[in-house]
């Protein structure tokens, strides 16, 4: 199901006392009935989307009913196919991102038992995460390591040029820290060394030739 166009608005549900209430954020100062209207449909196709993937999570064993995934890397890896493949469909707006990753963490109760209090940064977000992931095949992702040294990597704003994280990769598979602390030291030395340095505008081998500057 979709309807394959751009969306500007994201409906949020919260719940305030015994009540539901309903806001819709956007980057836009005045909303038209017609993206209150798409703001709908895009929110009913997105539940049915996580109550698919609730069924399949559980269905593989990889999800529990207390919200314990019994391989994190494979549960979250699922998740973020299924998101992409939902987005794929049914685009959110640049502007509007960061209100979509934000209000999944308050759709599924089993995939996130515990809603965080505090707004998190997109670095963070674990649904944002997963969809990152998705992208590589699960059993490259397993060769590397667990959810936790992913999830830590990803952290870094470094990592978002995909060129640096494929970096880090080679770098892991060689060295083998196959844990977030042992990964740590090389995580954090790659982003001191590069946090000053829009990438983007550094060729391959500029690049390489800075990271192979770092030591940690």
């Amino acid at each position: 199901m979709g309807f394959e166009q751009i969306i500007m608005v994201i409906k949020i549900k919260k719940k305030k006392g015994t009540e539901e209430v309903v806001r819709y954020k956007s980057t836009k100062k005045i909303l038209t009935p017609a993206d209150i209207k798409d703001a709908d449909r895009f929110d009913h196709y997105l539940r049915e989307e996580i109550a698919e993937i609730e069924k399949i999570l559980t269905k593989n064993q990889l999800l529990t009913s207390t919200a314990r995934k019994a391989d994190m890397l494979k549960a979250w890896h699922l998740i973020g196919s299924r998101i992409n493949s939902f987005l794929g469909k049914n685009k959110v707006s640049a502007e509007e991102e960061q209100f979509f990753w934000d209000y999944l963490y308050k759709l599924s109760p089993l995939i996130n038992k515990t809603v965080p209090t505090q707004k998190i940064s997109k670095t963070r977000n674990d649904f944002r995460i997963a969809s990152l992931l998705a992208y590589y095949p699960l059993k490259k992702l397993q060769k590397v390591g667990f959810w936790a040294l992913w999830r830590e990597m990803l952290a870094y704003k470094s990592s978002k040029d995909k060129r640096v994280l494929n970096w880090l990769i080679s770098q892991i598979d060689k060295y083998k820290p196959k844990t977030r602390n042992e990964a740590r030291p090389l995580l954090k030395a790659v982003a001191a060394r590069l946090k000053k340095i829009d990438t983007t505008v550094l060729n391959d081998k500029e690049l390489i030739e800075k990271l192979e500057e770092v030591n940690w």
